[in-house]
């Protein structure tokens, strides 16, 4: 029986070192706290109990015994406190510190035995039973101790068999039921203890073990301390796709080095996170980090058809976009050539146009996103002459107020089709206004100053320079000079002043004139 139970001892300091170890780990709420807090003060009063059944001498035994109150004092107080956060019960600080001391206290007298009477009114040191022990009766402070200890199992049950009611959830049902049963183990140990079943061996030794196996099995088999995650750690840290896990009180519970890459905030302000990341999701946008896209997608976690968290996924859809933004790319360029081919004279203007109203959106300090949103735009901008008689667009006499009419509807022709492609909703303002005037009489909306759009404001000097450096039906390039000047003399007026400045720089840096067709 003594090797039986020695085994027991070792085994059991052996489980609580694991236990603190992998608590420490995955420390992440006050739960987890009073749970290492457990464990360790049974790894301490284990390992004193251990050195008290090995014991020889009155001195080695009473020296043991008070290594192992050290953390049996407080085993009861911290399981107690366990439940109580476990269960969300709300705690009084004041009577909190009141029990703390209480049990200080009772270590304290354990210390101090051999001068006082409060706790063992009496003890001696005996060689009989399983192996060498002290022996003892009881003090007042002690009978008061189990009072206390029988206090706590009582209230403890109460709550814990409330919750069990009161829960919805099945997994955590049964995860309180392990938690229970580790309770009660206990508590049926302290109970047997009062019977000295095993002359010279404290039975409750026996019953934090038991208790602590149960409380295992309720951390590995039901993830209260997240397990299955740090299992899953290996493989979700080297994934592509950012993974964040969400309870169902919809808390983030755990997220892997990708998810941190790509929504920083996470760490620090998780709520604000997860509201960046529903937003996300509704409005159908990515996450551009580094030139890569990640699309966020939501997973929803069941458990015997009961909702128990969520996951996001956050994929890696950089491939797709780029092989989307290639092909919407080519479709461009084909409309724009179509709309060139229309005109004879103009063939590569729309591509020219972009190009220089990308430029300007560069110098003007654009991001590269909006300057590629210019450059598309540039492209597109006189789409409408589709649908333009041919005849009237190649004319190469004057045209009539009524053949000028048609080509000025060009603009909301331009601006209707472009409007069908709502993945894009600014495509179609380049089309629709580049030929409004910063003073207020261009067309089609007579929009003046800042109220037209500032990428129309761009392609109309794009549009507008090239007109003058290309060959028309109507005119041949004009000498660099010329160019300048009449940017100039229509700064204010037909352009942005702004903007026009920036094109003369272009013109000024373009000391060999290649800037025309």
């Amino acid at each position: 029986m003594y090797n039986v139970l020695l085994g027991i001892q070792y085994a059991s300091i052996a489980l609580m070192l694991f236990m603190c170890a992998y608590i420490t780990k995955r420390w992440k709420k006050p739960l987890h706290g009073w749970l290492f807090f457990y464990c360790t003060m049974t790894l301490i009063n284990n390992a004193g109990y251990l050195a008290f059944m090995l014991a020889h001498s009155e001195e080695a035994s009473l020296f043991a015994l008070q290594i192992c109150y050290l953390g049996r004092t407080w085993i009861s107080f911290s399981l107690f406190q366990f439940i109580l956060v476990l269960c969300n019960k709300k705690r009084p600080i004041w009577l909190m510190n009141i029990l703390a001391l209480f049990h200080a206290t009772t270590y304290f007298l354990m210390l101090f035995v051999k001068h006082n009477t409060l706790y063992y009114k009496s003890y001696a040191f005996v060689e009989d039973g399983l192996f060498p022990h002290i022996t003892h009766t009881n003090g007042i402070w002690h009978y008061l101790y189990d009072v206390v200890i029988l206090s706590y199992i009582v209230i403890a049950f109460v709550i814990l068999f409330r919750s069990i009611h009161a829960q919805k959830n099945p997994r955590k049902k049964r995860q309180l039921n392990f938690i229970i049963a580790a309770f009660f183990t206990d508590s049926i140990f302290f109970v047997l203890q009062f019977f000295r079943l095993i002359p010279g061996y404290d039975l409750t030794v026996l019953g934090y073990t038991f208790a602590t196996v149960f409380l295992y099995v309720a951390i590995f088999c039901y993830d209260m301390l997240g397990t299955k995650e740090l299992a899953r750690d290996f493989a979700l840290n080297r994934v592509a796709e950012g993974i964040i896990v969400v309870d169902e009180e919809g808390t983030i519970g755990d997220f892997n080095n990708m998810a941190k890459e790509l929504i920083p905030s996470i760490d620090k302000d998780p709520n604000s996170a997860l509201s960046e990341l529903h937003s996300l999701i509704a409005e159908n946008k990515t996450i551009d980090v580094d030139g890569r896209k990640f699309t966020p997608k939501e997973n929803i976690l069941t458990d015997n058809d009961h909702e128990i968290g969520k996951v996001y996924i956050l994929s890696d859809d950089t491939a797709h976009y780029r092989h989307a933004e290639q092909l919407t790319r080519e479709m461009m360029f084909a409309l724009s050539k179509t709309v060139d081919a229309k005109d004879h004279y103009t063939n590569g203007h729309s591509e020219r146009v972009a190009k220089y109203a990308k430029e300007i959106a560069r110098r003007m300090g654009k991001s590269e996103e909006e300057q590629e949103k210019i450059y598309e735009m540039g492209l597109l901008h006189d789409i409408g002459k589709i649908g333009v008689s041919e005849e009237i667009i190649n004319k190469t006499s004057r045209l009539t107020d009524v053949e000028f009419a048609q080509i000025k509807k060009h603009t909301e022709i331009g601006s209707a089709i472009l409007s069908q492609i709502t993945a894009m909703p600014e495509l179609g303002k380049g089309a629709r206004n580049h030929h409004e005037r910063y003073d207020g009489r261009g067309y089609p909306d007579g929009l003046a100053g800042e109220a037209i759009p500032e990428a129309a404001r761009i392609i109309c000097v794009a549009d507008c320079y090239d007109a003058m450096t290309s060959t028309r039906t109507y005119s041949t390039p004009k000498p660099q000079e010329v160019v300048r000047a009449e940017i100039v003399r229509c700064k204010g007026s037909q352009f942005d002043p702004m903007i026009a400045d920036v094109m003369l720089t272009m013109i000024d840096d373009d000391k060999e004139y290649k800037m025309h067709e």
